[in-house]
């Protein structure tokens, strides 16, 4: 049986299906696994090179990913109805230590404007400021990077 629910209703569901021991939730990626499409690819890689680098350091960080992609940073990623439907994402990217709804919502909270002209609320310290937006530029840098040796790549094979 497959029940669809809007994103903003699947944590009450998540909590009534607790208990139940005989029902198991799975997500649609788990029941009809998607391939991931180069856009995605080329976000699991830039993820992955930031998390390597240092660059994401707390869970709180991926908020300001999840912003500027919904601000239209990224070409190819439409923005996300929800913090759940990011952490759907992250989690069909096969992405670990996902943070939780809870901390997206609580640090989105604290953003004012558009990337990259973002104001926060809890913090005027321009150091902190300008390593927020740092992981953006890293992001896309990354995404670019990958990008440019797609090309490269898929121009060598037709030579």
């Amino acid at each position: 049986m497959i029940i669809r629910v809007p994103d903003d209703m699947a944590h009450l569901i998540e909590e009534w299906a607790k208990h139940i021991p005989e029902m198991e939730l799975v997500s649609r990626e788990e029941a009809e696994p998607v391939e991931l499409g180069d856009i995605d690819l080329r976000m699991t890689l830039a993820l992955q090179t930031l998390k390597q680098r240092g660059v994401i350091r707390y869970a709180y960080d991926y908020t300001w990913i999840m912003l500027a992609i919904s601000d239209g940073v990224i070409k190819g990623l439409n923005g996300f109805r929800s913090p759940q439907s990011f952490i759907d994402y992250l989690k069909r990217l096969g992405v670990e230590r996902i943070p939780s709804r809870s901390t997206l919502s609580e640090w989105n909270n604290r953003v004012i404007g558009v990337y990259p002209r973002w104001e926060f609320t809890d913090t005027q310290d321009n150091q902190e400021i300008c390593r927020r937006k740092s992981i953006v530029k890293q992001l896309i840098s990354v995404m670019n990077e990958s990008m440019e040796g797609n090309s490269e790549q898929k121009a060598g094979q037709l030579q």
